[in-house]
C-alpha cells in the first residue's frame, strides 16, 4: 500500500498577502541566496548579527523602488514606515526589527506628516552621504556639520533632540544649533527640542501628497472603488507624481487606505472609506 509522505514544514511554501515583488530583482531583495528568511527552522545554525532579517530585506527592495534619478540627486532613498507592512505582515516584528537595526547604526528614523506615527527611514550612510552633498555649496561651517554626523548621527539614536542633549551633552553652542537648523538637519519640534530632519523633506512630502491624491483618485473613479493591483500599476500616473505607481501602492496598502482582497485574477485592491 502507498502512504503519502508529509512534506517537512521547511519545504512548504509561505504567502506573503500583497507582497508580490515587481520584477526578478526585487524577488531577490526580499530572498537573498535562496535562503527564506522567513524559516526560523534553515537558519538556526547563522549568525543573525550578519544577515538580513524579513524588515532589512524589505527595506532593500523599498529602496530600489525609489527613483532618486527623477529628483536629480536632490533626495536620498526614502521609505516609509508604514511601506514596510505592505510586506511584511507581521507589524510588531517590523517595529522590533528596525528598532535594532537603529540601535546599531544602520537606518535613520525621522518625523514626517502630522501624525504622530507618521515616520520614514533613510539608511544612515545615504544620509551621511546625502548631508553633505547638500551643504557643499551653502556658507557654512562644515567642522560644525561633521561634528553633529560623528557624534549624533553616529552615536545618538533619538528622533528628537532636547536643548539639555544637544547643549550640555553634546557640546553644541547656540550658534552651532543655528547651523545646524539651516542646513535642515534641525527642525524646531517646540520651544527647547528639535526633531532629527534631512535635507529636502518638503520636496518628498510634496511629491508624495501629489501622488497619493493622484493613485487614489484613479481607485475612486473605479467600478465599486476598486482595481485589480497589476491593472493599476499599468496606469501612468501624472508628471507631478515622481515617486512611481509601485511606490504608492504599497504605501496604500500600509497605511489601511485599501483593503487587499485574494480573487482568481489577481490580488484586488479596494478603496477604505
Amino acid at each position: 500500500m502507498s502512504r503519502k509522505r508529509t512534506l517537512p514544514d521547511v519545504y512548504r511554501s509561505r504567502k506573503r498577502v500583497c507582497a508580490t515583488p515587481a520584477n526578478h530583482s526585487s524577488q531577490e531583495a526580499l530572498n537573498t541566496n535562496g535562503v527564506d528568511w522567513n524559516d526560523g527552522e534553515s537558519s538556526n545554525h547563522i549568525d543573525n548579527s550578519i544577515v538580513p532579517n524579513d524588515t532589512s530585506c524589505a527595506l532593500a527592495y523599498l529602496k530600489n523602488l525609489f527613483p532618486v534619478e527623477k529628483f536629480e540627486g536632490r533626495l536620498p532613498p526614502i521609505i516609509l514606515q508604514h511601506q514596510l507592512y505592505a510586506i511584511v505582515s507581521n507589524r510588531t516584528l517590523v517595529d522590533q526589527q528596525l528598532m535594532e537595526l537603529r540601535n546599531c547604526g544602520k537606518i535613520k528614523l525621522f518625523k514626517l506628516g502630522s501624525e504622530a506615527s507618521e515616520f520614514c527611514v533613510l539608511y544612515a550612510d545615504d544620509y551621511k552621504s546625502h548631508v553633505r552633498k547638500f551643504i557643499q555649496n551653502m556658507s557654512l561651517n562644515q567642522a560644525v556639520i561633521e561634528k553633529f554626523l560623528t557624534s549624533v548621527v553616529d552615536q545618538c539614536q533619538d528622533i528628537s533632540l532636547s536643548k539639555h542633549k544637544l547643549m550640555t551633552e553634546l557640546k553644541f553652542k547656540d550658534e552651532e544649533v543655528t547651523q545646524l537648523v539651516k542646513a535642515c538637519v534641525l527642525t524646531v519640534r517646540d520651544v527647547g527640542s528639535w526633531w532629527m530632519a534631512f535635507p529636502g523633506a518638503g520636496i518628498f512630502m510634496k511629491s508624495f501628497i501629489r501622488g497619493r491624491k493622484a493613485v487614489l483618485m484613479m481607485i475612486r473613479k473605479c467600478k465599486y472603488k476598486e482595481i485589480i493591483r497589476e491593472e493599476l500599476k499599468s496606469r501612468k500616473l501624472p508628471r507631478i507624481a515622481r515617486l512611481g505607481m509601485e511606490y504608492h501602492i504599497h504605501d496604500l496598502i500600509g497605511a489601511d487606505l485599501v483593503e487587499c482582497v485574494p480573487t482568481t485574477s489577481g490580488m484586488l485592491l479596494r478603496l477604505q472609506e
